[in-house]
């Protein structure tokens, strides 16, 4: 094949259910230039002998290596890949038909592009092009999709630095990865307001089996400030800092089934950096005041149901959600 225009990286582990799946969504893209690479990261379900039917193909490489986890997956991909651009499958999902040459016309102008998976509203909302810093903020304070997926990266962005994260720091890796490509992004970021990736509900992905706890988003979210905060201006970063950690914060509760303590490390953290960023929310505050799983769940709906008050295009939101699943 000639020079690929995309690299197509596709970490593999023990996802032999659906990883065939995902492999002919990326073979019958009508794009020609497309080289698929498979990174069986240690699978000992089956998944690598799947893979491996496929690696004689003159478009995929197919590489094995111990289990080292997701993003030293996708470092060897981007190691590996020979593409100009550099794309990110998890191998339990999958693209939609010609998502590929959509994305390739999006980005003339451009070296991210964004695209859409289930549940992209927020998507349609945006302009056309968000200036580069506007999208490191957005991406800092959680107000994008973090998701590696659905989005185009020019190969040039990736350095050595990229994807150097830890083994144990194996879910929101994604967020790491993507604010340092935006800060080495030099062009406003192109949004492809199209859905061109499913997520797949598989419960046995490090999605569902690696809960966000307390602890872990204290480490995350600190990871994160390291990598902005000379980036990003003072005020502004306060600002997207308290947004990040009340995200952050609400995730674990969702994860943890309400288990909060508002003597934590990090619940402290949050209130500070709202107070700093001079933050005044009184749902959140109350939620992070209180601590037994029934009193957090309460406040939790209260909030939800405030939140529509303040925000009625919500309520309008859940209704189509509602007639959806009644259609």
């Amino acid at each position: 094949m000639n020079k690929p225009s995309i690299s197509i990286i596709v970490p593999v582990y023990n996802t032999a259910e659906y990883v065939e799946e995902c492999i002919q969504s990326v073979l019958l893209q009508s794009y020609s230039t497309i080289e698929l690479i498979l990174i069986n990261d240690g699978s000992t379900d089956g998944s690598g002998d799947i893979c491996g039917k496929y690696e004689n193909g003159d478009n995929i490489r197919y590489i094995e290596q111990e289990n080292l986890g997701v993003t030293a997956a996708r470092r060897r991909g981007v190691e590996e890949a020979k593409g100009e651009w550099i794309m990110f499958v998890d191998s339990d999902d999958f693209l939609t038909p010609e998502s590929i040459p959509g994305l390739m016309k999006a980005c003339e102008s451009a070296d991210i592009v964004i695209a859409g998976n289930q549940g992209y509203e927020r998507l349609k909302k945006l302009p056309d092009y968000l200036d580069r810093q506007s999208y490191l903020e957005m991406q800092y304070a959680r107000e994008l999709s973090a998701s590696p997926c659905a989005k185009l990266f020019r190969h040039c962005l990736f350095d050595e630095n990229t994807l150097s994260f830890p083994k144990h720091i194996n879910r929101g890796e994604d967020y790491l990865m993507n604010m340092k490509l935006a800060i080495n992004n030099q062009r406003d970021v192109y949004v492809h307001k199209h859905q061109i990736y499913f997520v797949r509900e598989n419960m046995t992905s490090t999605r569902h089996t690696h809960l966000f706890t307390l602890d872990y988003m204290q480490e995350l979210s600190r990871r994160g400030d390291d990598i902005v905060k000379d980036h990003i201006s003072t005020d502004i970063y306060l600002r997207q800092r308290a947004k990040q950690r009340i995200f952050f914060f609400l995730e674990a509760l969702g994860d943890t089934k309400f288990a909060s303590n508002p003597l934590h490390p990090f619940v402290k953290d949050v209130k500070r950096c709202m107070d700093e960023a001079g933050v005044w929310r009184p749902m959140d505050r109350w939620l992070l005041s209180v601590s037994s799983p029934w009193a957090v769940k309460t406040v939790w709906n209260l909030r939800r149901l405030w939140m529509r008050l303040e925000h009625p295009s919500m309520i309008i939101r859940d209704l189509k959600r509602l007639a959806k699943l009644f259609a």
